[in-house]
């Protein structure tokens, strides 16, 4: 076994020989893989032992994908740990590999279809086909809709919903032409039915991953491939490192906005390996949205049962003119100047702003 731990460490594009891959079938035990599950886990439920076979998570190199993967391996998963940042895919891979599981990690880019079906039959001729697949790298677009550039709406598309439809398409013909089930995960956003003013490119791209998710779950029921989509709240991530804000704020304006909500996410958001767990919990019990947070458990009923109110307060809060509110009384400055005084909380899951900043190409 530990042979076999370090070839797989090792290898990151090679298409070495085929894994077993046990089975997984949603809602029912499953034989045991490699690496002791985390008996706290099934402790805190009431659910049948949980042990998935082989787990294929993307954008797992930091953030959800990474606390998700660690969650998959503490519960026996040996986990495919995938992200367009090799380096931090590795590290991830290390660290579930230090915890006692089994993980190898690959570079993709989720954006290039090619890519990501070399990927899913590189996955299948390397483990068999895999148990579990969480959908979740991500990047944020954001400011009036009507400025932003078309390059930024196909980027955001192309990562945030084309991304996820491509990946369940993939791997879940594998797991139809398997017949022994399976579970698709497709991380959203609160944002998909909280609808706020400026941030439609990222609204949208959510709500269409929550409503593809819950059409294809329909539609997978049969093959017993259950199908969640997971709608968090602010979680401590690097996703603000992704934004891109050129619609309203050059590039300085847009750093500080980058390094201050950077900070906001590890002061206040929930550590991604809590969101992790939850996630795997999620799984276990087959559930069609997984709201994490107060903030997104409060606004998925207000949105279905209060749509006008809600309406209405999102147009309130559209009125000011977005370009004269950042330009007056030198607010970005003051933005600036505050952030800097914030410390910055270290271990939760987000780099430190306080260095130089830098746009990063997908993360969640």
């Amino acid at each position: 076994m530990p042979g076999r731990r370090s070839a797989r460490s090792a290898r990151s594009t090679s298409a070495p020989s085929t894994v077993r891959c046990s089975v997984f079938r949603p809602g029912a035990g499953s034989p045991a893989a490699p690496g002791p599950p985390d008996p706290s886990v099934e402790s805190r439920t009431n659910m049948k032992p949980f042990h998935p076979g082989i787990a294929v998570v993307t954008g797992a190199g930091s953030g959800i994908g990474r606390g998700t993967a660690k969650a998959l391996a503490a519960v026996g998963a040996e986990v495919v740990v995938a992200d367009i940042n090799l380096d931090t895919a590795q590290d991830a891979a290390e660290e579930i590999r230090r915890l006692g599981g089994l993980a190898a990690a690959y570079r993709l880019d989720v954006a290039d279809t090619a890519a990501l079906e070399e990927f899913g039959k590189q996955v299948r001729s390397d483990y068999g086909v895999p148990d579990v697949v969480v959908n979740n790298a991500g990047i944020l677009v954001g400011g009036p809709f009507l400025d932003v550039p078309p390059a930024d709406l196909r980027r955001i598309i192309d990562i945030n919903l084309m991304a996820m439809i491509h990946g369940c398409r993939i791997f879940g013909a594998q797991m139809v032409e398997r017949g022994r089930g399976g579970h698709l995960v497709n991380v959203a956003s609160m944002a998909a039915f909280a609808a706020a003013p400026y941030t439609a490119p990222y609204s949208i791209s959510k709500y269409a991953v929550k409503h593809f998710s819950e059409c294809l779950r329909a539609e997978l029921a049969s093959h017993r491939i259950g199908v969640t989509a997971v709608c968090p709240g602010l979680i401590a991530t690097n996703l603000s490192a992704t934004a891109r804000m050129s619609a309203v704020l050059d590039e300085q304006q847009s750093s500080t906005t980058r390094k201050t909500m950077l900070k906001g996410q590890a002061l206040l958001g929930m550590h991604p390996d809590k969101a992790g767990r939850i996630i795997v919990r999620a799984i276990r019990r087959n559930v069609a949205v997984e709201p994490i947070r107060l903030e997104a458990r409060i606004s998925y009923p207000l949105a279905r049962w209060f749509p006008g109110p809600v309406r209405a307060m999102m147009t309130a809060v559209a009125k000011p003119d977005i370009h004269t509110a950042i330009g007056e009384y030198g607010f970005l400055d003051r933005v600036d100047r505050l952030a800097d005084r914030v410390p910055f909380r270290t271990g939760k899951g987000v780099d430190n702003p306080d260095n130089p900043v830098t746009q990063i190409e997908a993360a969640r």
